[in-house]
């Protein structure tokens, strides 16, 4: 598994670096690293060096706290990845002249197909556990009728066999009994079922056309949505899983809302408006309120679908052309990428089985981040790297000069001063002939946070990260003028004692900055940092 246990990684990366002390010679920085160079891995992280000969992986000790630190440093970075469970996409397209079901990782590698015939299969649908799939099929001339097979293709299953239409199944928490839409009686209702087809029941009893559900797998909210035109135009309405309290979402009288998808908490909602001319993908919360256009772009963006962790919703959009299969951080800055390009339709994404996958590329060339982004840097000497049990958190770029490249050490500081606090802040010395900036990672696509220490030419400085978050809290640079310059000399020049919730840091210090990357102080002689990352500063 990718994800190991963070003392596992760094046993087996003691036994690659065994023996290799830090007064073994540097290598050039400036030369390119061997892309066939062996991965060592350290908790989510994947990292190719210039060189594991040389190459550190240290703990940083943290009392308390969520997260896991680790200082790397000692020989070029030429790839820094984070890997994550993300779900794969199963999806409908006609690619290869009828409509099939297929499968791939979120950015559209690993594609699979897993049915093959001259049937119409549309409306796939992950069970909850990711073993199953859910569709429904329509052979040439027959009405469609509700299918399941095993998450590779195999075991397919009908679970239906009526006169009429049956599609858009979807499951249960429990996975335990699917929800579908049917016009058996007539006109389109939404009954619920077992797993296996038996027991259908009639959930929604409406004169008119009740279409498109879908189930909330949160199990507390156990709801479903669906789409009805009880008001005239079609509206987003939400029931129980027994049918009752049937309630509006959504109350527009002059758009068509259709396709509804339920975000795993429970609390938000995603559907497809039309209005215009045009249809959008919108979310709200599942009571109607802080609706927002999710998609807004001129072309069409359809059948919305969310990620099992909440963090994506993936679409159908013609935006590029034809018709492909997008996602979109449902958080901002709202990044969409493109997940298939081939020229045929393809639609009815849907979000589950998570594997492990390569969340971000960090440090890379050109082009390698998730969805064609290029990485934050294209390589690093030193940094410090946050991880936590959910995965990566943060990363730190040390930027030292080629020239002090021989001088640099990282010492993580072991904070017996702050045993009685809660969650302290997380300290690591760092030193050098010149330190020139830190820069932070702030979010995929986006550009680092940067503490800009050049101007200050430091040999020394303390990094502060919080706990919780693994983010730099503040940035304290030691006065050299009165110190040694061997290594250890400038943390053992400064005393760190706590005071209740508090850090107080006191010796020499030049420059204090803040964890936006703003100098907040020149010379000072005591420091105070709060658990969440103010500061304060006196002398």
């Amino acid at each position: 598994m990718i994800t190991r246990c963070f003392a596992t990684a760094l046993l087996a990366l003691a036994i690659v670096l065994a023996g290799c002390g830090g007064s073994a010679p540097l290598p050039d920085p400036g030369t390119p690293g061997d892309p066939a160079a062996e991965l060592v891995e350290v908790g989510p992280l994947l990292i190719r060096p210039a060189s594991t000969a040389h190459f550190k992986a240290e703990p940083v000790p943290v009392v308390g706290g969520h997260c896991t630190f680790v200082a790397l440093w000692g020989s070029q970075i030429d790839y820094l990845a984070s890997q994550a469970m993300l779900d794969r996409i199963v999806f409908s397209s006609n690619r290869d002249g009828y409509f099939d079901v297929w499968v791939c990782d979120l950015d559209g590698s690993n594609l699979v197909q897993l049915t093959n015939n001259t049937a119409a299969e549309y409306l796939p649908q992950w069970s909850p556990d990711g073993t199953r799939i859910v569709f429904d099929r329509e052979w040439p001339g027959n009405d469609r009728e509700i299918m399941t097979m095993n998450a590779n293709g195999a075991g397919v299953e009908a679970l239906t066999d009526n006169d009429g239409l049956d599609t858009h199944p979807t499951w249960s928490p429990d996975g335990r009994r699917i929800a579908f839409e049917t016009d058996r009686l007539g006109n389109q209702e939404i009954f619920c079922m077992f797993a296996d087809g038996s027991h259908p029941t009639n959930l929604t009893n409406y004169a008119g056309a009740d279409e498109d559900p879908d189930w909330c797998l949160n199990a507390v909210t156990n709801s479903i949505l669906f789409a009805s035109p009880r008001c005239g135009d079609y509206e987003i309405l939400s029931m129980e899983h027994d049918g009752t309290n049937q309630t509006y979402v959504t109350g527009d009288p002059t758009d068509d809302d259709h396709n509804p998808t339920w975000c795993p908490d429970g609390f938000d909602v995603a559907w497809q408006r039309y209005s215009n001319g045009n249809s959008e993908v919108l979310v709200a919360t599942s009571s109607g309120n802080n609706l927002r256009n999710f998609s807004n772009h001129p072309d069409e963006d359809q059948l919305p679908a969310w990620s099992s962790d909440g963090r994506w919703i993936a679409f159908r959009s013609n935006r590029a052309g034809n018709w492909d299969i997008w996602v979109q951080e449902a958080t901002e800055p709202f990044h969409a990428f493109r997940v298939t390009t081939d020229a045929a339709n393809d639609g009815w994404p849907h979000l589950g089985s998570p594997t492990a996958q390569t969340d971000r590329v960090l440090i890379g060339p050109a082009g390698a981040d998730w969805g064609g982004l290029d990485p934050i840097w294209t390589s690093a000497y030193a940094g410090i790297a946050a991880h936590s049990d959910t995965g990566y958190l943060n990363f730190v770029r040390i930027g030292v000069p080629t020239a002090a490249l021989g001088s640099l050490e990282i010492t993580p500081l072991t904070h017996t001063a702050m045993i009685s606090m809660d969650d302290p802040p997380v300290g690591v010395l760092v030193e050098a002939g010149r330190i020139v900036n830190l820069r932070q990672d702030a979010g995929r696509g986006c550009q680092p946070t940067v503490w800009d220490l050049d101007p200050l030419d430091p040999g020394a400085a303390l990094l502060y990260f919080s706990s919780r978050t693994g983010k730099l809290a503040s940035v304290v640079c030691v006065d050299e003028t009165g110190y040694s310059s061997a290594a250890g000399a400038r943390a053992a020049a400064v005393t760190e004692r706590s005071d209740g919730d508090r850090l107080v840091l006191q010796g020499r210090f030049s420059a204090v900055f803040d964890a936006s990357g703003n100098r907040i102080a020149g010379a000072a002689s005591s420091v105070t940092i709060a658990a969440d990352g103010v500061v304060a500063v006196g002398g």
